[in-house]
């Protein structure tokens, strides 16, 4: 039996003040999985994606990919483990002085060792399936806010990772890309047991991406199976939320 895509025991995370965003975070995503987290303060499930991704260490807790903790890893696996992982997170931006055939095939070329001509071959498809073969050579100011989305995405699913960590990924994009970027990954999930761990602020997400959810509310967490869960679960938490920040917003 493979071990879990990645798990976590009784996660912290607190800052350099001593605010801590979350505790006692726990959870374990299996081969084939897709986990949607649901946080206010969002930062709470942005955070966590980055341990996820490796960039951030947890206070306290363990983590562990592929079966293997953080405690037990070097330098050298977790460079393994990266190379498994597929970030997209709110920030991702492509290389602007790049066409987006070398924005595309970058990671390939640097992981593989392939040499231009080769990682060229590999993404000719992906560059089709993503409708931006004809913009192969142009560069990201040419296109379009949803093409260069569709650009950043397709940089991560050439290296086939067997992780996807996503933030927001209906954020700003037409319906018809959202669906069509779903239905790949579903593909992957299916197909190749790709795992997903997905963070959004908006619960109807949880419908189209997950198989269970994590509500984050006051630094702690709930788990529920997509069937059992309920939206108004995370509105209250928003609401308390906005209660608290216009309460301080007043009071300065």
């Amino acid at each position: 039996m493979r071990k879990p895509l990645i798990s976590a025991e009784n996660l912290e995370y607190c800052e350099e003040d001593g605010n801590c965003l979350f505790t006692e975070v726990s959870f374990s995503l299996e081969w084939g999985q897709r986990g949607v987290l649901l946080a206010e303060p969002h930062r709470c499930a942005n955070i966590l994606l980055k341990i996820c991704a490796t960039l951030f260490q947890p206070t306290n807790g363990t983590i562990s990919w592929f079966g293997r903790s953080a405690e037990e890893s070097d330098e050298k696996w977790l460079h393994h483990v990266r190379r498994r992982i597929g970030f997209v997170h709110r920030e991702t931006s492509l290389i602007s002085n790049m066409t987006i055939l070398d924005n595309i095939s970058l990671g390939i070329q640097y992981h593989e060792e392939l040499i231009r001509e080769q990682a060229y071959d590999r993404i000719t498809e992906v560059l089709k399936q993503f409708e931006l073969y004809e913009y192969r050579l142009l560069r990201p100011a040419a296109l379009t806010f949803e093409q260069r989305r569709l650009a950043v995405y397709a940089r991560e699913l050439v290296k086939k990772p067997q992780l996807f960590l996503l933030e927001h990924p209906s954020l700003d994009l037409g319906e018809r890309v959202y669906s069509f970027l779903l239905e790949v990954f579903k593909k992957c999930s299916i197909e190749d047991g790709c795992g997903f761990l997905v963070a959004s602020m908006i619960p109807e997400v949880v419908n189209r991406w997950g198989d269970w959810v994590m509500v984050f509310d006051q630094g702690r967490c709930r788990h529920f199976e997509v069937g059992q869960f309920d939206p108004s679960i995370y509105r209250e938490s928003m609401r308390r939320r906005g209660t608290t920040v216009s309460r301080e917003w007043r009071n300065g």
